[in-house]
């Protein structure tokens, strides 16, 4: 019999360039299509701007140019809209791919120095390749600066 004691957890798994990335399911609001975002004077370059969802300001970060990756267009991309430390931020992905549980057991920490300003906290193994686990409340108070 299973080790009952392991917790499971849901995942959206989902592309960002060449990295293949999580985000625990009940901290994910809604996925949209990628839209063009208003741009914030000032911003990194990986942090978009701002688009409105049904009357509501939302900042978005690219993911894919937060990893190191290149530019690409918007076209068949979407926006995950994210919750974290009461705040609602939305993340550009290059593919949504499937919800996942994934087992405690599955789950090993990220050196500090490898988890992109403290995004990406854990690493999972799905199938048997490398999922980064991203840390919504760090990757909100990143892409809002707070």
């Amino acid at each position: 019999m299973a080790d009952e004691t392991l917790a499971t957890r849901r995942f959206l798994l989902f592309q960002a360039g060449s990295f293949s990335c999580a985000c625990p399911l009940d901290q994910v609001r809604e996925i949209i299509p990628a839209r063009s975002p208003t741009r914030l004077p000032g911003a990194p370059g990986w942090v978009r701007g701002l688009i409105n969802v049904r009357g509501t300001l939302v900042t978005v970060a690219d993911l894919r140019l937060r990893l190191g990756g290149d530019v690409v267009s918007d076209a068949g991309r979407s926006i995950v809209i994210i919750d974290g430390v009461g705040k609602r931020v939305g993340v550009y992905v290059d593919q949504v791919r499937d919800v996942r549980a994934i087992g405690d057991d599955a789950l090993e920490a990220v050196e500090q120095e490898r988890s992109v300003g403290g995004v990406f906290g854990l690493v999972a193994r799905v199938e048997g390749s490398p999922v980064l686990v991203c840390d919504p409340e760090a990757l909100v108070r990143s892409i809002l600066d707070i």
